[in-house]
């Protein structure tokens, strides 16, 4: 190894592993270093990171073991030992086996690990046998639950900018899911007065149906509170089997209409209500809150390359992930995107792809959407690319990838099952 190798190597190693980006610029400059090509299995520090490549050399996304990669408030979790004891189940020996004491969920500012709660979401479903576990939990949200956040988004004018304060500064309160809001999508808002408010899980690898579950919930009840009506549709981008109480949901959340095998997890609101003003608006105190919450987490800035990740939510579904969209949310020129985005070892195509496979994984995971329907979901014009870019990612074509996942056992424990 030259020495210019060696010191490469050495920065790589060293330094602090922040994100994907980082992770599979570190795990592509290994593979250049030395010449690996059936693949690569790293352990770094706290985390084991697991680089692949083909029979043909071609690169295929990184898996990561996202234990540190993520955090997640306590929040609405701080409901979830007295739910338990609804079930009849003693959360103590529960929470233990998740690396939690009881009075961890006391505070709700405290940071939690993200890929414990999700494992630990997971674990209860299976419990407390209830496929609705995580969407009942999260019908437990109040206001009170976002702390300073949630201050600020009960001032808010009207629903719309409180969805857009809360996106705007999610990434303070959980690091590993990103809410986005979707308005002309037409695989999905099949009426043109309906606005979608949609979440989605940032790192793969875990078994965050029941996360996703919870979060709908939340915003449903969060919603809720705040105009007292209830949406018109609620999405699940999965099938109705692997939520085996799928008529607990309809029968909590009626008259919304429940959807599954949809492209999205979340729900929707007509236009006009979005834009009503809020019963508890109050502008004077919206401002003071907004600089409270950029205050308090000023520290908490998410790097340039996850903005650009959650940016990429809602702009996939639309057929707008390209750079003049993000130049024009981010306010910078196209050289700067780059620049930027190369600091961190990424691209924005690379961004783009990343994301695309990980909603792909979701899509052919958790629901029976043919394979044509998935790919006009992540933006392509013809399945025949998809398919190409898919087995370039995966080293196998959609079809191959969902069949060779393993058949879930009907009932509960059918939650299990990873993104």
């Amino acid at each position: 190894m030259s020495a210019a190798a060696a010191l490469r190597l050495w920065f790589l190693l060293t330094c602090e592993v922040r994100d994907h980006s980082h992770v599979a610029a570190m795990c592509r400059s290994l593979t250049e270093i030395w010449g690996f090509r059936s693949g690569l299995t790293l352990a770094f520090r706290d985390k084991v990171i697991i680089f692949r490549r083909n029979d043909k050399g071609a690169e295929i996304m990184p898996e990561f073991a996202a234990d540190q990669l993520g955090v997640q408030r306590c929040g609405i979790f701080s409901e979830l030992p007295e739910f338990l004891r609804s079930f009849g189940v003693d959360p103590k020996p529960l929470l233990e086996k998740h690396g939690f004491a009881c009075g961890d969920l006391d505070d709700r500012d405290r940071a939690l690990p993200f890929a414990s709660v999700v494992r630990l979401l997971d674990d209860c479903a299976r419990v407390t046998e209830n496929g609705a576990f995580g969407f009942l939990l999260g019908l437990r949200a109040r206001i009170e639950h976002l702390g300073l956040i949630g201050e600020m988004v009960r001032s808010a004018p009207t629903l719309g900018r409180a969805v857009r304060a809360h996106i705007e500064n999610h990434h303070r309160i959980v690091r590993g899911g990103a809410p986005y809001v979707v308005e002309q999508d037409p695989y999905i808002v099949r009426q043109k007065d309906q606005t979608l408010i949609g979440y989605r899980c940032l790192i793969s690898g875990l078994p965050s149906l029941q996360f996703l579950l919870a979060s709908v919930g939340a915003g449903v009840a969060l919603v809720h509170e705040l105009t007292g009506q209830l949406p018109k549709e609620i999405l699940f981008a999965c099938s109705e089997t692997a939520v085996p109480a799928a008529d607990e949901i309809r029968a909590a959340v009626k008259p919304a209409r429940v959807v599954f095998e949809s492209h999205h997890f979340g729900f929707t609101y007509p236009k006009h209500v979005v834009d009503l003003p809020l019963p508890s608006a109050d502008p004077v105190k919206f401002e003071r809150t907004m600089k409270q919450v950029h205050g308090y987490w000023n520290d908490l800035e998410p790097d340039f390359a996850d903005q650009i990740r959650r940016l990429l939510l809602p702009a996939l579904h639309a057929e707008r992930a390209h750079m003049h969209m993000v130049c024009e949310a981010t306010g910078l020129t196209p050289r700067t995107v780059n620049r930027r985005l190369a600091e961190q070892g990424t691209t924005l195509r690379t961004l783009v792809n990343e994301t695309r496979y990980s909603i792909a994984r979701q899509l052919l995971r958790h629901t029976h959407l043919p394979v044509a329907a998935v790919a006009q979901v992540m933006g392509y014009s013809e399945p025949g690319v998809f398919v190409r870019a898919f087995r370039q990612w995966s080293g196998s074509t959609p079809d191959s990838w969902r069949k060779s996942l393993p058949r879930m056992p009907a009932g509960p424990t059918q939650s299990t099952t990873v993104v």
